[in-house]
């Protein structure tokens, strides 16, 4: 299995339809080929988009100075 250009745009047009349900079935179709491909990190991210945990996670926090030094 791959991820193709037609893959991506079925999934973004679900997107615009807002058709939940074929946007879940790509979503996991190209989870399934990540992992069929064994890419166990790039599985897990769209697995956390489609069930949502990623909210869960901390994120990182870069903070910027301009350029002087504290």
């Amino acid at each position: 299995m791959k991820i193709s250009t037609v893959t991506i745009g079925k999934l973004i047009e679900a997107h615009y339809e807002k058709d939940e349900v074929k946007f879940k079935a790509y979503a996991e179709y190209i989870a399934d080929v990540l992992k069929e491909q064994e890419d166990e990190r790039g599985e897990r991210i769209i697995r956390s988009r489609i069930n949502g945990t990623y909210k869960n996670n901390p994120k990182a926090i870069i903070l910027d100075n301009g350029g002087e030094n504290a």
